[in-house]
């Protein structure tokens, strides 16, 4: 293969090539910025369970004391 084969080897595929790994490196930040946004949507449900258990405690409580009121 001479210069110029090569040349125009490089520049077939040297656009291409830049193009995977940019696109590669868009991916992989997403994901990672995905990941980072699942663990909060995580916490916030875990978080609202919590709150519902406490409610739903309450509730109860009140309701037996309304019970066994004279």
């Amino acid at each position: 293969m001479d210069v110029a084969g090569i040349t125009t080897f490089i520049q077939n595929l040297g656009f291409p090539i830049a193009c995977v790994i940019a696109l590669f490196y868009v991916l992989n930040r997403e994901r990672e910025d995905h990941k980072a946004e699942s663990e909060k949507w995580t916490e916030a449900i875990h978080n609202n369970t919590i709150a519902m258990i406490q409610l739903t405690d309450y509730i109860k409580n009140n309701n037996k004391d309304k019970d066994s009121a004279p």
